[in-house]
């Protein structure tokens, strides 16, 4: 049985080219740097799909994506509409013909007897990302059909899955494959990796920082409530009383409040 990075390993070195699904919403927090520095040396070019884009504004888009335009080719994309899908077929085809079919590497990995093994197809794409980026929803779009289940709760389709996507290209995804530290809560959670967090309080809490920073206005005008100069516990607990999530004796309870928060901004209610 592989462990998961030998699986990252696989496909990267399968493949031509690799695309890595990034939220938009948060595009560093969503990279991935331990698959960024295989692919780079494996040696294949990359594709950041900067999923999920028509929740963010353009200046946020170009403001959180400039550092990537050095590092491989980024295409702005929302799963719904054909347009970015078209694109990014496009992009995907520049980028091999730029690059030309990968040199095969032979590596071991788990078992000693056990080899990467040649894929027949002209243009071979890994696609990587973590759960709930909408990796596969971008498959079933590319696909022009569900070709993989898609669900909000992370981790819905496990192994790797070979979808052709045209006479030209064949995807190779091994879904929720990315290893996720236990002991960084709030980065999953605010990227939507984790739908089950021990902590939402922290979670909802960067949240509104996030807000605070890039959008007041959308946060206000989204929890009908004014934040003046509050700060973040005060905003929480105005927020709470705001829904009415009240336990006796009129204290705000948090557990309700919290999740409330990160399942409007993990499911795109709520967003800049």
């Amino acid at each position: 049985m592989e462990s998961r990075w030998d699986l990252v390993k696989r496909i990267i070195s399968e493949s031509d080219l690799v695309i890595e699904v990034l939220d938009a919403r948060l595009v560093e927090l969503s990279r991935n740097e331990e698959v960024e520095r295989l692919i780079n040396e494996i040696g294949r070019p990359v594709i950041f799909a900067v999923n999920k884009s028509d929740l963010v504004s353009k200046k946020s888009l170009k403001k959180q994506t400039n550092q990537l335009r050095d590092k491989g080719e980024v295409v702005f994309i929302s799963a719904k509409k054909p347009k970015d899908v078209k694109i990014l077929i496009y992009v995907i085809k520049r980028v091999f013909n730029k690059y030309g079919k990968r040199k095969f590497i032979e590596m071991e990995v788990g078992d000693p007897k056990l080899k990467y093994r040649e894929t027949k197809g002209n243009i071979i794409v890994g696609i990587l990302g973590y759960p709930n980026v909408g990796k596969s929803s971008i498959i079933n779009a590319l696909a022009h059909k569900k070709k993989v289940r898609v669900s909000k709760k992370a981790g819905t389709t496990h192994g790797i899955h070979w979808i052709k996507i045209s006479n030209e290209i064949k995807l190779i995804d091994s879904p929720g494959v990315i290893p996720l530290a236990k002991e960084d809560d709030i980065r999953y959670g605010l990227i939507g990796a984790k739908t089950e967090i021990a902590n939402s309080e922290i979670v909802a809490y960067s949240v509104i920082e996030l807000f605070l920073k890039e959008n007041k206005k959308k946060f206000e005008d989204f929890y009908d409530v004014k934040i003046d100069n509050l700060n973040v516990d005060e905003i929480f607990k105005k927020i709470g009383q705001k829904r009415n999530y009240l336990l006796r004796g009129g204290i705000i309870d948090e557990n309700r409040t919290s999740s409330m928060i990160v399942r409007d901004w993990q499911q795109g209610r709520l967003r800049f």
